[in-house]
């Protein structure tokens, strides 16, 4: 957090990161006790509703940039260089906006909140559980399993490869997918391969690619 959005904040502000040490720890104690993240030695690691939390909300609330330009607003109402009023007019505007926005967004999405759950994309290879479909990812609908997929992953992304629900559920089915026009980094060309699941159990999954066998 103290890192956070720093490239999105004033040279001139006071402070950079995401809060103040102070109020940082609070946020992550009550994220802790919220059940939206666990500690795991020095590491904070997000639960399986936390992950879910992410996938539903929309894309500026999770992101850092919003926080910091409250922050550098904040800063300049502190020295009176702009106007506290109009500050909160603007974050009115925003949350009218962004209620109107998602009240109309389908019921799966509520996917912690009770709501209907999305269908199952397969089963979970660690505990076989259902593997559902969030906004950026796929995860385990265990809340007591780390299992995630998620779409941005850098392995798909290199390869300039969508990461579709028909690869997921055939990684989760035999743990291997066929994938057409995978793209070579190194060669700059497109090839045909398979993209093999290589789950350790650890915070992240992995994936290895697996070429025909030349005749």
């Amino acid at each position: 957090m103290e890192r956070a959005g720093n490239g999105d904040t004033d040279p001139d502000a006071e402070r950079r990161g995401l809060g103040t040490p102070a109020t940082r720890a609070a946020v992550i104690e009550k994220l802790v006790k919220s059940g939206f993240a666990e500690r795991k030695g020095k590491q904070l690691i997000p639960t399986q509703n936390g992950a879910a939390l992410v996938s539903v909300l929309p894309d500026m609330l999770t992101s850092p940039q919003l926080t910091a330009e409250w922050e550098n607003n904040l800063t300049q109402i502190a020295k009176g260089a702009a106007d506290a009023g109009d500050f909160m007019q603007r974050i009115e505007a925003m949350a009218r906006e962004l209620v109107k926005e998602n009240t109309a967004a389908d019921k799966s999405k509520a996917v912690f909140t009770g709501g209907e759950e999305k269908p199952s994309v397969g089963k979970c290879p660690r505990c076989g559980c259902p593997v559902r479909e969030g906004k950026k990812n796929y995860y385990c609908s265990n809340r007591d399993c780390t299992f995630t997929m998620w779409k941005n992953d850098r392995f798909f992304e290199e390869r300039k490869v969508t990461f579709t629900p028909k690869i997921a559920a055939a990684l989760l089915k035999s743990g291997k997918a066929n994938v057409k026009g995978l793209y070579s980094p190194k060669t700059g060309k497109t090839y045909d391969g398979t993209v093999v699941l290589a789950d350790t159990g650890g915070k992240y999954v992995n994936y290895k690619i697996e070429l025909p066998k030349k005749k």
